[in-house]
């Protein structure tokens, strides 16, 4: 697999990690990127601090929200179809039914991801299913009948090259040879 950890070595990635953490915060947050699962002993080894104070960094990091450990379910890989659907709202729409409609799909267990917009779309959701045409019926069940949406477009995601700064593969790869 090509090594994913490039980009957080990249100046301009470095620097706007620096505007919101000191540089061993940035330490801390590469060695856990590398390996969310490590010892806060380890972790110390690897930044150059006690496991005490690695530990309370690590904690401060977590409970200030800037830092997530997770796991990432990498739907193409366990062969789950999965899709973008651009929604544009009613024109009539109000701030609260907005919101309102947001925390609906925030609570959708089969919508991954939820992205208020600027251009052409006002919101970005991203779904996955057991195959296309559940997708297709997951979707069109979930807005069809909503007030909120005047339109929205169903894209198939048909590959994920780079996915949260992990590269998977390769444009030219064979996908399940890169794994």
């Amino acid at each position: 697999m090509p090594d994913s950890q490039e980009w957080i070595e990249d100046p301009r990635v470095v620097e706007l990690l620096e505007d919101q953490m000191d540089k061993k915060d940035v330490l801390i947050f590469r060695e856990l990127n590398k390996d969310g699962r490590i010892s806060d002993t380890e972790l110390a080894d690897r930044v150059g601090l006690s496991r005490t104070a690695a530990r309370r960094r690590r904690k401060m990091l977590q409970e200030d929200g800037i830092l997530e450990v997770f796991a990432l379910l990498v739907f193409r890989a366990a062969n789950y179809p999965y899709a973008e659907v651009h929604i544009s709202y009613d024109n009539h729409a109000t701030n609260d039914e907005i919101t309102a409609f947001i925390e609906r799909l925030l609570d959708e267990g089969l919508v991954y991801e939820v992205a208020e917009c600027i251009g052409e779309y006002d919101l970005l959701i991203r779904v996955w299913q057991s195959s296309l045409s559940s997708i297709n019926s997951y979707v069109r069940e979930l807005l069809q009948d909503s007030d909120m949406v005047d339109t929205y477009t169903i894209v198939p995601i048909t590959d994920s090259y780079k996915m949260f700064h992990r590269t998977f593969y390769r444009p030219g790869e064979d996908a399940d040879d890169a794994s």
